[in-house]
């Protein structure tokens, strides 16, 4: 296990550094699935991270899409939306998490044409039987039974029905009672503790707020209630973050805008396992106006804040609460994430970085005018960021020396890591007698050689000391020097010769 520097838990005291939020980053090119067939040139809608399979070598994807009706022209219900809009559940594959194929199924057969006339019939990557199953898939190595190797929860008439699947293509649902929750949800899996992890949206403090749902065998659920909701910081917050929309000419103003109804609440809560810890994404919602003609619903933008717990009830907000995914500005128009923007479940472990797909959408509402142009169309794609590991939060260490103490704890391997950014600067170590106080003679700072590297994955070394035999088994402290350097994690294991 390793220790971060997300919160406190492990530190006793810091002095001369600052903790600094580390944002993924956007490559210019990022966007990997996006509307491209009939059956989905409305949006894009992902709310699971890809499943990697070990054993076919292969990532792959359930994505649901939002499609046309079959009317050639475009009308609009009493709220102003197109109407005949279907939605279908959508196969992807891809065996670097980048590249994907959307190959085709031969399982249902679309009664749309071609541009030339000619039914499109069965040449679709459809995949009927997951319909409505934004939650999942979820790949679940120990469950026993083979005709439950794939989880996921699909919503309905306010309630999220439990749905499984041998090979990913065929799904029934479980004959279980429903987990009630409104349209957004987040299903994880602790694969540590076998714990399954339901994020649910009910309404709650300022609107849209989020209930705990856990279970060990994906039948008999236990209910925790409320654990996570907007307060009145986010709303100073919210109201700051909405007026640079409207003051920043780079980004997309929002089209409706009504002070008075300007606030904040909580649009997903999606929940992972880190290194010992439980992080979450939370996407903030920040009401600008609500909607003409019937004004049912808001006009907004959001950003995403890290949030952590050690327990999944109680949640910390992490670096004050920052935002760690922004919109991005208009630019030269081909970006997807300029109106919305949505994360999925959990990051990828994938070429020593932690990948993060998330949702990016060109609006939020659009005018009736607009609507009747079919401005929907190629609304939304699947989008990725890259971050350093455990690249969330790092100690930052400036001119001046600064250094951190952490609380007591016991060597457990012969060799101890940092992850660092020093390559200019330094890095020192010092190893810490719990009980007495004093530095271990052959581990002070002085005793430390400097580490002037930007690595993930470096071992700390003393000039006298080739590793930590002689201290396994016992408690310590460890006091890390930082100079013009960043630290975001360390940890012990055994040392590879």
């Amino acid at each position: 296990m390793k220790y971060l520097f997300i919160d406190d838990h492990d530190i006793e005291a810091s002095d001369n550094l600052a903790r600094k939020l580390h944002q993924p980053r956007k490559q210019r090119d990022n966007v990997i699935i996006r509307p491209e067939y009939r059956w989905e040139n409305n949006s894009i809608q992902v709310r699971t991270t890809p499943v990697w399979l070990p054993d076919e070598g292969i990532f792959k994807m359930i994505y649901l899409t939002g499609a046309e009706g079959m009317d050639p022209e475009v009308k609009v219900d009493i709220t102003g939306a197109p109407v005949g809009t279907e939605s279908f559940a959508c196969y992807a594959t891809s065996v670097d998490g980048v590249n994907w194929e959307k190959p085709f199924l031969g399982l249902y057969d679309y009664p749309a044409l071609t541009w030339r006339g000619t039914p499109i019939g069965r040449e679709n990557n459809i995949i009927p039987s997951a319909k409505g199953m934004l939650q999942g898939p979820i790949y679940d190595a120990h469950d026993a039974d083979a005709r439950r190797r794939f989880k996921g929860l699909r919503y309905g008439e306010g309630a999220l029905r439990s749905l499984v699947s041998a090979d990913f293509l065929h799904w029934e649902a479980l004959d279980i009672p429903s987990l009630p929750s409104q349209d957004e949800s987040h299903l994880t899996y602790d694969e540590d503790k076998r714990l399954f992890i339901a994020a649910v949206k009910r309404v709650g403090p300022y609107g849209r707020s989020w209930y705990l749902l856990t279970s060990d065998d994906f039948a008999h659920w236990r209910e925790h209630g409320l654990i996570f909701h907007a307060d009145q910081i986010d709303q100073e917050n919210g109201a700051e973050r909405l007026q640079r929309f409207f003051d920043d000419p780079a980004y997309m103003t929002p089209i409706f805008n009504r002070p008075a109804e300007w606030r904040t609440d909580v649009y997903n809560f999606p929940i992972f396992p880190y290194e010992g810890l439980y992080l979450a994404t939370a996407v903030m919602h920040h009401w600008a106006g609500k909607h003409a003609p019937l004004y049912e619903n808001v006009d907004s933008r959001k950003s995403v804040e890290l949030a952590c717990s050690r327990d999944l009830l109680t949640w910390q907000r992490v670096a004050g609460r920052a935002p760690f995914l922004e919109l991005s500005p208009v630019d030269d128009g081909e970006t997807y994430d300029t109106g919305q923007i949505l994360i999925t479940n959990r990051p990828v472990m994938r070429n020593n970085e932690l990948w993060f797909y998330y949702l990016g959408f060109r609006y939020r509402a659009l005018s009736i005018e607009e609507t009747l142009n079919r401005r929907y169309l190629d609304a939304s794609a699947l989008c990725l960021a890259r971050l350093r590991m455990d690249g969330f939060v790092s100690l930052k260490g400036g001119i001046e020396w600064g250094s951190v103490l952490t609380r007591p704890l016991v060597v457990s391997d012969n060799a101890l890591h940092i992850n660092a950014d020093s390559w200019r600067g330094r890095v020192l170590t010092e190893v810490i007698d719990a009980g007495s106080g004093r530095p271990i003679a052959g581990f002070t700072k002085d005793d430390c050689i400097p580490a002037i590297v930007d690595s993930i994955d470096e071992r700390v070394r003393w000039r006298a000391r080739g590793d930590l035999t002689e201290l396994a088994g016992r408690t310590i402290r460890l006091r890390f020097y930082l100079w013009q350097a960043e630290l975001y994690s360390f940890w012990f294991s055994g040392m590879v010769n």
